[in-house]
């Protein structure tokens, strides 16, 4: 909930900068101009580890070793389209989902907001199963900003950001507790009828 409403603000301030306040003088492009988008791979026979795998529906399992280390924009290649996500850190991306290098410095939460603002679930491209495709991630066009503009606003939202992280971090440590401790509840291994409320 509360992260729900840190990325909210960043998107406000995303919309302001950007959309409603948007520089004459900025050159059109597309999104290739500012990322690589790569294909993710299988995971199966990675082993059990701290890595998180990143699935459209968000993180599946946790592996030995990263596909990848550092921010990415991570977009669905087939099923859940619109279910976009900003990583900060190293992980695996399964096969069903892109993920992006950045080209430049200062535009991961650009790109994630201008791509998570994009009705990418319009832009099917597999008859069966909602599909994207590179081709059309690439060619999507946008207003490139220039770099002064991009930096305010990674300075802006980066608190956001880091708040947002460590609150999944201690969200994350409080579900393990639980995991271990309710067992142990359970079977009366632990006892705490003695403790005084």
């Amino acid at each position: 909930m509360v992260n729900n409403n840190l990325e909210q603000q960043a998107q406000a301030i995303y919309q302001q900068m950007f959309i409603e306040n948007q520089n004459p003088n900025w050159k059109e492009g597309k999104l290739s101009d500012l990322v690589a988008v790569k294909y993710g791979k299988d995971h199966k026979k990675l082993d059990g580890g701290c890595y998180p795998v990143y699935g459209s529906g968000g993180i599946m399992r946790y592996v030995e070793k990263p596909l990848y280390t550092g921010e990415s924009v991570l977009i669905p290649r087939k099923g859940t389209l619109n279910n976009v996500m900003y990583v900060n850190g190293a992980f695996w991306s399964v096969d069903t989902m892109f993920y992006t290098e950045m080209l430049r410095p200062n535009i991961a939460k650009f790109v994630y907001h201008f791509v998570k603002g994009k009705d990418l679930a319009s832009l099917n491209a597999g008859s069966a199963v909602p599909s994207m495709t590179t081709n059309i991630l690439n060619a999507m066009p946008l207003y490139v900003p220039d770099d002064e503009t991009l930096s305010i606003f990674e300075e802006t939202v980066t608190p956001m950001y880091s708040q947002m992280q460590e609150n999944e971090k201690q969200s994350a440590n409080l579900a393990n507790i639980r995991d271990t401790l309710l067992p142990r509840l359970m079977s009366g291994e632990l006892e705490v009828s003695d403790i005084d409320l």
